[in-house]
């Protein structure tokens, strides 16, 4: 028996206008919901990536600034070597970096230059660091570059710590900003670029610690610090006060990652007092 056709008025099944809008309302604000919870893991993401990556940076940073200015003055058999052998006086200029001229007098191992450096828009106190020490062959004694002393003989290796901005690679960016490390062996800078060490690195204050205040001091070789000298300040007379420093304190500026956040300071810094080897603790 076949089924009678329905009659054309007959109510039909299905939603309502009213209730499709009320659908169509609630599936927006769920998708809304779900787009602004990945939004904010993203974000969330973003920040834990840049706070782990500065960390990593400055980490790395003073790890090799420490391994470097703690090997000042090292030289390997003193019974063939003195300090005065190993260093003799040297002035040199360094290349790639604005031909900065570098005076250590006999002995001395540490040095340092103060300017000013225009980074991210903002001008910075900006010293640099030279550091000399001698290392033998295979010793495996780190250099600034990350390399070791691999030539079959010893070497006096100067590590020469700067700041220089580069070009970013995305032309309507401003340059960035990098730590870079230059290496001289023996009286011959590294054909090599510098290398880059740190990106995004503001500035640099280095401060050297004397026994007495600069310009003071008649009895050297008394190691206690009880004063931080910026390089600027340091004197050669009526004594070389480069030939007593027994500490170096570093403060290195970086670029926050979270500055363009709400109440996140552009820079962020973190500071670090080096012992130079075989000075700590007095006479």
């Amino acid at each position: 028996m076949s089924r009678l056709p329905q009659p054309l008025n007959a109510r039909q099944s299905g939603y309502s206008l009213v209730e499709l809008l009320v659908a169509i309302v609630i599936a927006l604000f769920l998708i809304g919901g779900v787009i602004i919870i990945e939004q904010s893991v993203h974000t969330s993401y973003a920040d834990r990536s840049g706070l782990q990556k500065l960390d990593d940076e400055e980490r790395f940073a003073m790890t090799l600034l420490t391994e470097v200015v703690q090997s000042a003055g090292y030289y390997p058999d003193p019974s063939t070597n003195s300090i005065v052998t190993a260093f003799p006086a040297q002035n040199t200029t360094v290349p790639n970096n604005a031909g900065d001229a570098l005076s250590f007098a006999t002995g001395q191992t540490l040095y340092g230059l103060h300017s000013t450096l225009t980074a991210n828009g903002q001008t910075s106190s900006n010293d640099t660091l030279a550091v000399r020490y001698m290392t033998a062959s295979g010793d495996g004694i780190p250099l600034c570059d990350g390399t070791s002393n691999t030539s079959g003989g010893n070497v006096v290796y100067t590590n020469y710590f700067y700041i220089q901005t580069a070009p970013d690679p995305d032309p309507s960016k401003p340059p960035d900003s990098f730590l870079y490390c230059a290496l001289e062996a023996d009286n011959a800078w590294a054909a090599t670029t510098p290398v880059q060490l740190v990106k995004n690195v503001q500035s640099i204050q280095i401060d050297y610690g004397l026994h007495v205040p600069s310009g003071q001091i008649t009895t050297p070789g008394d190691y206690a610090v009880n004063v931080y000298v910026p390089a600027a300040d340091m004197t050669t007379t009526p004594t070389n006060e480069w030939l007593e420093v027994t500490a170096v304190r570093i403060t290195v500026t970086f670029v926050n990652p979270l500055q363009n956040e709400a109440g996140q300071p552009q820079t962020v810094t973190f500071t670090k007092v080096i012992d130079v080897m075989g000075r700590a603790g007095g006479n």
